[in-house]
């Protein structure tokens, strides 16, 4: 499942970043065992938020899957972040589904896991240069990202 998550940073990256290739189709590629495919509205090209873009990873040997939406976007103390959701089958470490949301300049980031009845399970936050992690105990981590 690690690989997995490997390549959902990636592909959540590319989104992030605008750059998932032809958004005028679907695209389908194959990474070691996974299959992945990206599908992207006709409307989305140049979009820092292209809701309705959706992205699929399989890997058909273990029956692992993972697809993420942009689903729209949601304003967080002022600023406008972008919403994906992250359905995650099977379940893996308790983990049913993630929200991301993220600025367009990337300055804001919120992970957010939930397990299979919608509760939080972690968060990661980072907002002006600190990050704050919240565990599954309810432990708060905080750093300042901006101390060299």
């Amino acid at each position: 499942m690690s690989k997995i998550w490997l390549i959902l940073l990636i592909a959540i990256t590319m989104v992030a970043a605008g750059c998932s290739g032809d958004d005028t189709e679907t695209t389908t590629y194959t990474d070691d065992d996974v299959e992945i495919t990206v599908t992207s509205p006709d409307d989305a090209e140049n979009e820092w938020c292209p809701v309705g873009t959706t992205w699929q990873a399989s890997n058909p040997q273990t029956g692992e899957s993972m697809e993420m939406e942009i689903v729209g976007t949601e304003v967080i103390n002022g600023v406008t972040l972008c919403k994906a959701v992250v359905e995650i089958e099977p379940v893996t470490e308790d983990i049913a589904k993630i929200e991301y949301l993220w600025s367009e300049e990337a300055e804001m980031v919120i992970w957010t896991s939930y397990d299979t009845s919608d509760n939080v399970i972690s968060e990661m936050k980072i907002i002006d240069g600190v990050m704050t992690i919240t565990d599954e105990n309810g432990q708060v981590m905080t750093f300042d990202m901006n101390e060299q």
